[in-house]
């Protein structure tokens, strides 16, 4: 990855609808040469796909929290069983694995507390092999997601 590939990268993450040309003005190059090389990129698996940032509480998702989870370790089959329940969820916006004391990391959104409560003990917690899930309700966004080029 050059100089080059790494100035599309920055302009693709700030403004994903940029144009071609647009895009070729800023990064010194021609239409052509910018299209092949985010082609490129895409193909090397840096550029993993284009998408859109929603506004949740616009979407009416007033609460988002992020749940701590710990699962049964040694059963691999309860695991996968959470991996896969989780990934049903439309709540859960994001899941991670996490090394340490906690096993899952959750994003969750939801339209209130008690929706969310409602969610958290229906869901979340009758998942088989979850132990024990523990929330963080997020009053500020202070810095939304960025990669670092």
């Amino acid at each position: 990855m050059d100089a080059f590939d790494q100035s599309i990268l920055h302009h693709l993450a700030k403004d994903g609808r940029i144009s071609w040309t647009e895009l070729a003005e800023q990064v010194n190059l021609s239409a052509s040469a910018v299209q092949r090389r985010v082609q490129a990129l895409q193909t090397k698996g840096l550029i993993k796909h284009f998408t859109v940032a929603l506004d949740a509480k616009q979407l009416g998702h007033e609460v988002r929290a992020f749940v701590e989870v710990k699962v049964e370790r040694s059963n691999v089959e309860l695991a996968k069983g959470f991996r896969e329940s989780i990934r049903e969820l439309p709540q859960v916006q994001s899941c991670h694995k996490l090394s340490g004391t906690v096993d899952f990391i959750l994003d969750v959104v939801s339209p209130d507390l008690e929706t969310y409560g409602r969610f958290l003990e229906q869901e979340i917690l009758s998942i088989p092999g979850v132990l024990d899930a523990r929330s963080s309700i997020i009053l500020e966004e202070v810095k939304s997601y960025e990669v670092m080029i």
